[in-house]
């Protein structure tokens, strides 16, 4: 099964994979990426981002959230490139994230990839069946017509939410001088609100809170409008110069000038002997030098 999705909506080949019970991998590509949603018996247990999309791999999601260092997950993924593991296996195996936390983190995956599928208007799909079983962290499979609504939905939103922050880069803060009770607040507003204290930047909140950014987006905006959180307009972070790599431009610079130079003396050293060579040894100059010669 394959085709163009202008001519088959993304709604209408999720929903035909379900309803067929169909199990197998589903390939979007659109917008210069290729997703994959691995489906078992109908219902969706993986997706596999684009490796552009840096933000929706697993590794990265948990760096956002805290659970690791970058400097952790290079060494991780090394060594899955030996053992052979699945990222979430090995992470488990480290102790550095629970089977639950992984769980949810891979179904935020899930719902990550199929919401931003749902923006393609141009593109192409193809469906390759093979059998396919429930891996250990999964107790059944995602739904994909649920996962269609809440997409759509959020969505048709989002535009609305998105409007009431800085078009641009934008951080997030508590408002100390309020007196909340997060029990009070419901669940999706209190993973936002309690992620908020690990970071200011929205992407980081979004991954702490594990919610996707259609979702973090309508947190931020409840809170905001029940007045708990003040925005502010990112500011552009002065770059740091490396001194090592001061030094080596001061260097190089150094090179450039004396290049420069020699350049410059090559140049003069040929004109003064073009000049030499008309002066002294021109043929009117060597009759009068021999000459003066044959004078004496």
């Amino acid at each position: 099964m394959q085709g163009k999705i202008s001519d088959f909506s993304i709604p209408e080949i999720f929903q035909l994979v379900a309803n067929q019970g169909k199990s197998g991998s589903l390939t979007i590509r659109g917008g210069d990426r290729e997703t994959v949603f691995i489906f078992a018996e109908g219902g969706i247990i993986e997706v596999q981002p684009d490796q552009r999309a840096q933000g929706d791999l697993l590794g990265n999601m948990l760096v956002d959230a805290g659970f690791l260092t970058e400097e952790e997950l290079r060494r991780i993924l090394a060594e899955q490139e030996k053992a052979g593991k699945k990222l979430g296996e090995l992470l488990v195996e480290k102790g550095k994230v629970s089977m639950e936390t992984l769980a949810r983190y891979l179904h935020l995956q899930v719902k990550e990839g199929v919401f931003e599928t749902l923006t393609l208007k141009e593109g192409d799909y193809r469906f390759e069946g093979f059998a396919v079983r429930l891996p250990p962290w999964m107790k059944s499979s995602i739904r994909a017509d649920v996962l269609m609504m809440e997409g759509m939905q959020f969505l048709d939103e989002s535009p609305r939410y998105r409007g009431k922050f800085p078009a641009g880069e934008f951080r997030v803060f508590q408002k100390r001088d309020e007196k909340v009770d997060p029990m009070a607040l419901p669940p999706e507003e209190r993973a936002v609100w309690d992620a908020i204290e690990f970071s200011d930047d929205p992407r980081r909140i979004f991954r702490k809170a594990c919610v996707t950014w259609l979702e973090g987006i309508k947190g931020l905006w409840l809170l905001m409008d029940r007045g708990l959180i003040q925005v502010t307009v990112a500011e552009t972070e002065e770059v740091r110069k490396d001194p090592e790599l001061g030094l080596r431009e001061e260097i190089a610079r150094a090179r450039i000038l004396g290049w420069l130079r020699a350049a410059l003396w090559a140049s003069a050293a040929v004109v003064a002997a073009g000049w030499i060579y008309v002066i002294l040894l021109s043929p009117a100059a060597t009759a009068a030098f021999t000459g003066w010669a044959g004078f004496f």
